[in-house]
Parts: structure tokens; C-alpha cells; sequence
């Protein structure tokens, strides 16, 4: 697992399968994140059609394909999709470097980390062949924003996704949203919890 609020920006991205944010290899600066709490409201948008695999491109029929690039084309036409969800960043989360998921066709290169920015090439060079970029700003330690920009495909109906979120520190209590790290604690944390 890893920082699982910067997956708002990748939710669209279901081509490239499970997108969650994982850390990178260590970086030699890190984002000055506070640890603890955050609310995340993220946005994204999707136009164009995404590429279809060689073995649908074989079976689809021509209505079926016309059928699907209209269903995409009226969901982009809804516009952009808002969500908002609380995210628990532990101390070793936040000092490692963000990425938008672990996809055998993908790469992602962190081309630079300061304390307050971070930018992440991404290229696939599989069956979905494409380009992107993340960034993530952190003007101050309690608050974040970031933009993910990724076309995959080629041509005019290439498909592309624009995300973007804010972020803002609730407070160092995770509550019940740091469930999921009680799973990280060591043989030893669980003898001395049954003593």
C-alpha cells in the first residue's frame, strides 16, 4: 500500500488496472507532508475513447465499437467528476516519494523531489501505449494539491484523463481511517497486546 489519496487522481484510469499510489524508490529530498488525517477532494475528467484490446478489436462488430465510443463520448460529456475522502498518511508514507499505481506495461520515473514539489513521468509501452505526468505540490506542510495529466492511445480519439486534488491536514488522530495500518505491526506489537 502507499498513499492512497493520491489514487483520486488515477480512480478514471481503470485501463491500467489496480491504480493505487505506492511508494517509489527513495528519493534524496522528500515532500514535507504532516502525517495524520487528510481530507482529499479530488477531480477528473476522460475524453476520448479508450484504446481497445487486440483481442475485443477481432470479436467487436462494427455497431458494437460505435455502440461503445458513444457511451464514452456521453460520459465525457457529464463533465468533470468530484469526489471527496479522508486519508490516513502515516510518518513513513509521507516521507516516501508518491506514484499512481504498480502496472506491469508501465513506468514511472520521479524526475524531481524538493520539499514542496514532486514530479513523476509516467510512460506505458504495452498493449496501451501512452504518456503522462503527476505532480504534487505541498505549499505547506497541512496542505497539498496535484494534477495528473495522461493521454493513452494515439489520434484524435486518443483518450486522455486530467485529475487534479487538494488536499488539507485534519489533524495527527488518524480515528478509524488508520484501520488499515494496524495490519503493519509486528509479531512482537501482537505478543505484548495479548499479555
Amino acid at each position: 500500500e502507499g498513499h492512497s489519496m493520491n489514487a483520486r487522481l488515477c480512480t478514471p484510469i481503470v485501463l491500467l488496472g489496480s491504480c493505487c499510489v505506492t511508494p517509489l524508490t527513495a528519493a534524496a529530498d522528500k515532500l514535507d507532508v504532516k502525517p495524520g488525517l487528510w481530507e482529499i477532494t479530488s477531480t477528473h475528467q476522460i475524453t476520448g475513447i479508450p484504446p481497445m484490446p487486440k483481442e475485443w478489436q477481432e470479436k467487436v462488430t462494427p455497431e458494437q465499437r460505435a455502440a461503445m465510443e458513444t457511451a464514452f463520448k456521453k460520459e465525457a460529456e457529464k463533465g468533470p467528476q468530484t469526489d471527496t475522502d479522508r486519508e490516513c498518511i502515516t510518518k513513513q508514507k509521507a516521507e516516501q516519494p508518491f506514484d499512481v499505481g504498480d502496472t506491469k506495461d508501465c513506468t514511472q520515473k520521479v524526475v524531481r523531489t524538493t520539499r514542496t514539489t514532486q514530479e513523476v513521468h509516467l510512460s506505458c509501452n504495452g498493449e496501451y501505449k501512452g504518456t503522462g505526468v503527476l505532480r504534487v505540490t505541498t505549499p505547506t506542510p497541512e496542505t497539498m494539491t496535484g494534477t495528473l495529466e495522461l493521454q493513452l492511445g494515439e489520434g484524435k480519439d486518443a483518450m486522455k484523463v486530467n485529475s487534479t486534488l487538494k488536499g488539507r491536514w485534519l489533524g495527527p488522530d488518524c480515528g478509524d481511517e488508520d484501520d488499515a495500518d494496524d495490519d503493519s505491526r509486528t509479531d512482537d506489537e501482537d505478543e505484548t497486546d495479548s499479555r
